[in-house]
């Protein structure tokens, strides 16, 4: 970046590598260069992914820098712009993508989220400071426009845009063949993840049954049931998984977002013939795992079946997330809002990051505490 510092600002870090280094600090604000935008964050939400870091579990700090500023997940208004800016303009919502390329064919062919040397930096996570700060300068070439009608469901874009990627990974494999229509659908895990996977699949007319760990009914059951999807509350490394696909029609798609490992070998078990199985999260658990792995193994073959790996999002993604997240307005008014359920008064609350109240399923920070928009 070409950013010139024009004094400090709090922001909200971790030291990488150090469990619960969570911490209040300072960095540079700075005034953006040619190509670059100013941005004022509003709002921005906590994953899993942000308390492994705070875990110590991974997770790496800009060169030269002790800690790392954490948050991945942004929703921020345009504050200014800088030279050669034509795009956006003071006042606009925006929010942007995560992950910065390295250098390798992929990223220098414009697809950062498909790395392959795995050398990319992220906002929040790897080499890069994240948005738990007041102010942000990004280039606009990961900054993305939000309409204002989704200023209250704005910072779930980013999550969204998971499983926008998702989606479109698994239909571009499907150009294999010719008549793949999707009709039948599994997500397992019902976090924030999970839940806009099931609101997704249900937007392209699928029948969609989402299991995760805790019976209903609850606000996660009434989510999934008020957008016209099944949720089935078990312990996902249960018998009960083939039991639920058995009564099931063939299942053309399953996205796994458990975290766990068990469950997507079960998936592999119950995936209908010519089905994609997309995995979405890191797998936690035993170290080691007895599966039925000849009988997984041909089922996979005798039935052309694809199980692929996909992780993070690219910016055609997240402007798919902003069309998406307009039809789910429409077609279930509200029902997106319902997944942040708790609000952090400012970067000064920031020790109530790890707390986890029954019932949360997504916390934001509201870093401009003048924004909250009532969902």
């Amino acid at each position: 970046m070409t950013a010139t510092a024009i004094g400090v600002q709090p922001a909200i870090a971790i030291h990488p590598g150090r469990a619960n280094s969570l911490h209040l600090t300072e960095i540079p604000l700075d005034e953006p260069g040619p190509g670059e935008v100013l941005i004022r964050v509003r709002q921005v939400g906590i994953c899993g992914t942000d308390r492994e870091l705070i875990h110590g579990s991974f997770g790496t700090a800009p060169s030269g820098a002790a800690s790392l500023v954490l948050g991945h997940e942004m929703l921020g208004k345009v504050e200014a712009v800088g030279p050669e800016v034509f795009d956006f303009t003071p006042g606009q919502l925006v929010t942007a993508t995560v992950r910065r390329p390295d250098g390798c064919p992929t990223c220098e062919a414009g697809q950062p989220d498909m790395c392959q040397w795995l050398e990319y930096t992220e906002r929040g996570i790897a080499g890069l400071h994240g948005f738990m700060t007041e102010s942000v300068v990004e280039d606009v070439r990961w900054v993305i426009g939000v309409p204002h009608e989704l200023a209250h469901v704005g910072v779930l874009l980013e999550p969204l845009s998971v499983v926008e990627k998702a989606l479109r990974q698994a239909t571009l494999i499907q150009r294999r063949i010719h008549s793949w229509n999707p009709q039948t659908a599994l997500v397992f895990g019902a976090g924030p993840i999970g839940l806009l996977g099931t609101l997704l699949l249900r937007s392209r007319g699928m029948e969609v049954v989402t299991m995760a760990r805790r019976p209903g009914p609850h606000l996660v059951s009434e989510i999934v049931e008020a957008a016209g999807a099944r949720y089935v509350g078990m312990h996902l490394q249960e018998t009960s998984i083939p039991e639920v696909a058995a009564a099931l029609p063939p299942i053309d798609l399953i996205f796994e977002a458990t975290g766990s490992a068990a469950p997507s070998f079960a998936a592999m078990e119950i995936l209908g013939n010519n089905g994609v199985l997309v995995l979405l999260s890191g797998a936690s658990g035993p170290a080691e795992l007895t599966v039925p792995a000849a009988a997984i193994n041909g089922s996979l073959l005798r039935g052309n079946k694809v199980v692929v790996g996909s992780v993070n999002s690219a910016r055609e993604d997240f402007e798919a997330g902003v069309e998406d997240l307009t039809s789910f307005e429409t077609l279930w008014p509200g029902l997106a809002s319902r997944l942040v359920t708790r609000h952090l008064d400012g970067l000064g609350d920031y020790a109530r990051i790890l707390d986890r109240p029954e019932g949360d399923i997504k916390t934001v920070i509201d870093v401009d505490e003048g924004f909250r928009v009532a969902g």
